[in-house]
């Protein structure tokens, strides 16, 4: 039986009702660019990210990313699909970008972010869901024990969103950043595992759109001894023959 690594499961798409979720790779370099190119979208997305990377650049910084074990990397990042179900299979869009950036395995957290690039799209749900699935991850893939969120102060509509999703107020940092010409405020928020753990909203959330409680941690699998194996087979041997 081949054995699932964490780049392994990392690196396989997570599927929600809606959305699938694939990590960024070089067969999505035309969609990344045209989201770094739209500046509306990546100024609130990820104002540090480099715009200016080329097709080809974008193409080797991912081959290069996608190599390394996953505690070497300080951004995960995901594109966001929209898909149809069709009778000759499944339909898919890329309609945008969700990360878990600045990840810190010693102290186990990461930063969330999201955008959505079509208007039409962003208040439709697959925002929502493409979230789920990213807490999913982070949470019970990664074992993160903190998600932070920063989010402009500019863009109170995030904020609330944010709050809505079980993150809470842990600061507001006047004149943080300095883009465009003007200072920026940002809002600071935070979601602990113990918190989402008992979040009975993104429970129910999940069940719908995720197809499972992602609150909870899966059972763990029994490691059976070689002796309880022995017993099991032979019981099962016994069980055939008669």
């Amino acid at each position: 039986m081949t054995k699932i690594t964490l780049e392994s499961a990392a690196a396989h798409p997570f599927q929600g009702k809606k959305v699938i979720l694939e990590r960024s790779a070089p067969q999505h370099v035309k969609f990344l660019k045209k989201c770094y190119q739209d500046k509306e979208f990546m100024d609130l997305y990820r104002l540090v990210q480099d715009r200016a990377e080329s097709e080809q650049d974008i193409i080797q910084r991912l081959k290069k990313e996608n190599r390394l074990p996953i505690d070497k990397l300080v951004k995960l990042e995901w594109v966001i699909f929209r898909y149809t179900e069709k009778p000759d299979g499944i339909e898919k869009e890329p309609v945008g970008l969700v990360s878990l950036a600045n990840y810190q395995k010693t102290h186990r957290r990461a930063e969330f972010l999201i955008g959505i690039l079509p208007p039409e799209y962003r208040r439709t749900g697959l925002a929502l869901e493409a979230s789920l699935l990213a807490f999913n991850i982070g949470f019970n893939l990664l074992h993160l024990n903190k998600l932070v969120v920063l989010v402009y102060g500019y863009n109170q509509d995030a904020q609330d969103n944010v709050l809505q999703l079980g993150f809470t107020q842990e600061g507001f940092m006047h004149e943080q950043l300095y883009e465009n010409g003007q200072f920026i405020d940002l809002f600071v928020d935070g979601l602990l595992v113990k918190d989402f753990r008992q979040n009975k909203r993104l429970a129910k959330l999940s069940r719908y759109l995720v197809g499972k409680d992602i609150t909870q941690l899966p059972p763990k699998v029994k490691q059976l001894s070689p002796q309880e194996l022995q017993n099991a087979n032979a019981a099962l041997n016994k069980q055939i023959k008669h």
